[in-house]
């Protein structure tokens, strides 16, 4: 099933595993693999992911590669991480109850190895170094849920009105949906469409216009939401950097970056006082994964031994995406009640529903359904094309002898140029992949991140410090929550022990940002509520390095 057709995904990132506000959209998919994140060694992230201007790190293998040239011997350094993710929720429809989530992941945060070019030589001539790394780039892991009592409209309203839509588009008929059911019914459904009509969460009305209404109109809801997803976006980096003169760096880069991202969204309601259906569970499953490439170019000036200026360029990663995507459901029917399927169904429908688990008996004149089996679509498989944004970074660097550095970056995000595409206009998702590529422009700012970081030595010992200012790359709200920050700050600590042989990092990391999220939507937005997300992560990393 296409995700702009009603899958309900929240997207998270590493910098602070945001929410994101857009859901069922293409671009709310490529934003998830587009954001910058504080990546590389320990050293590194502790003064808050600025390195523009720096060199001699294992970081700038994947930043910015002019810094190999600083190089003057070869290096392997390691990387293991640990993050806790942390969610407070609280839904509008009970604004006084706050739901709590968290989730913890150990993973490899980088593995650099360098060549080094030799000693400075002072005179003109060519030095420089090879270097491969692994890196992880975002890590995809979170958990968020929420609930509230006593909402006064249903999923299934928006399940109608999709329908609804759908027909008097001329996208589809009510033999469409009637036709969902030879396919293999309860776990094949062609789509989410005939899914809900087989589930008895919609029904049909005599009005030509709105042909389909939700379920139990007239209850109030009890509204839980859970969220789960696992996966990472990493990368391996070629690269290459050096100098003629001590004064002027210059280096490239090979990105070869790929993505892995499962997430599994349960919606449930349950109705407070019912005619036929007691309340359900809606499931949904994603799985997506690709591969790409990208090219980063930069150089590094130094015009003395106290200052340096860095400038970077890369270009957006080009990946192949796959996706997988299903839905499910499990329909709560009082079996004393049942659902009215009238006087004299049709026989051939009745003895299929009947031959695929569904129970039914007769009381009166009338044929009742007192339970529905566990019900699902076909699963679902596309393939598009992802191009995240281009990024620019620029940056200076202050020294103080041997005393340490400050140093300053400044990193532009080109967000309204993502796209996701197909060349294949027999692709059934290619109008969709068109309209998210232009929502993009919409939906999106290009904008400008700050981070700030230094260092202060004490002989074999560093203390480091940093902080990482996210803008809002969002226009608009996307929802009816108006008090959302979306921006990121991100606060980093770390020190260090270093010898002529080896050396040790550690470094710590704080972020914090809001979010939000809206299950459904209806025509009327008095007729839904979102709920408002307080996102927060703490990280831990240890480098291990040896020099050779």
């Amino acid at each position: 099933m296409k995700i702009s057709q009603g899958f309900f995904i929240i997207f998270l990132t590493l910098a602070s595993l945001k929410i994101s506000a857009q859901d069922n959209s293409y671009e709310a998919l490529v934003k998830l693999f587009s954001q910058p994140t504080t990546t590389g060694s320990a050293r590194f992230q502790a003064i808050g992911g600025n390195h523009s201007a720096l060199g001699a790190d294992v970081s700038s293998i994947a930043g910015n590669p002019a810094g190999l040239g600083f190089f003057t011997r070869s290096e392997f350094s390691f990387t293991p991480a640990y993050q806790s993710v942390s969610n407070s929720s609280i839904y509008a429809i009970e604004p006084n109850r706050m739901t709590n989530s968290n989730v913890n992941n150990f993973n490899i945060a980088n593995i650099g190895v360098v060549f080094g070019g030799g000693e400075p030589s002072y005179r003109d001539g060519w030095r420089g170094s090879f270097a491969i790394s692994y890196s992880r780039q975002n890590t995809l892991f979170n958990n968020v849920n929420f609930s509230g009592t006593g909402a006064t409209s249903s999923i299934s309203d928006s399940y109608a009105e999709s329908v609804n839509r759908q027909i008097q588009l001329g996208d589809l008929t009510q033999n469409g949906l009637v036709n969902g059911l030879n396919n293999g019914a309860p776990n094949n459904f062609p789509s989410s469409a005939s899914l809900y009509y087989w589930g008895y969460l919609i029904n049909a009305v005599n009005n030509s216009n709105t042909p389909f209404a939700g379920v139990e109109p007239n209850s109030k809801v009890n509204q839980a939401f859970d969220f789960q997803s696992t996966g990472r976006v990493s990368q391996w980096t070629i690269a290459y950097g050096g100098t003629t003169n001590e004064h002027f760096y210059i280096g490239g880069s090979l990105g070869i970056p790929s993505y892995h991202y499962e997430a599994v969204n349960n919606y449930s309601e349950v109705f407070q006082t019912y005619q036929e259906i007691k309340g359900f569970t809606d499931s949904r499953l994603l799985t997506s994964s690709g591969s790409g490439l990208n090219f980063t170019l930069g150089t590094i000036i130094k015009p003395n031994d106290r200052i340096r200026f860095g400038f970077n360029v890369a270009t957006p990663s080009f990946y192949s995406a796959e996706e997988t995507s299903s839905t499910a459901l499990n329909i709560n029917v009082d079996p004393n009640k049942g659902i009215d399927i009238g006087t004299n169904p049709d026989a051939t429908i009745l003895s299929k529903l009947q031959s695929v688990g569904y129970k039914t008996v007769k009381k009166l004149n009338n044929v009742f359904i007192t339970n529905i089996p566990n019900l699902s679509t076909e699963t679902y498989q596309d393939n598009y094309d992802i191009r995240t944004p281009w990024k620019l970074s620029g940056g200076a660097a202050i020294f103080f002898k041997k005393k340490g550095f400050l140093s300053a970056d400044i990193e532009y995000v080109a967000y309204k140029g993502m796209s996701a595409s197909t060349q294949d206009n027999n692709n059934p998702i290619y109008d969709d992949l068109a309209n998210s590529t232009a929502n993009i422009k919409l939906f999106y700012n290009n904008v400008v991140n700050m981070k700030v970081g230094g260092e202060y030595r004490m002989g074999n010992v560093s203390l480091r410090g940093g902080v990482n200012y996210m803008q809002d790359p969002y226009s608009t709200a996307f929802d009816r929550t108006k008090t959302v920050d979306r921006s990121q700050m991100i606060y980093s600590a770390g020190l260090g022990y270093r010898t002529n042989e080896f050396y040790v990092d550690l470094a710590g990391m704080y972020g914090s940002t809001q979010a939000s999220y809206t299950p459904y939507s209806l025509a009327s937005s008095s007729d839904y509520a979102s709920a408002k997300i307080n996102n927060s992560y703490v990280k831990g990393l240890v480098s291990f390095g040896v020099f050779f």
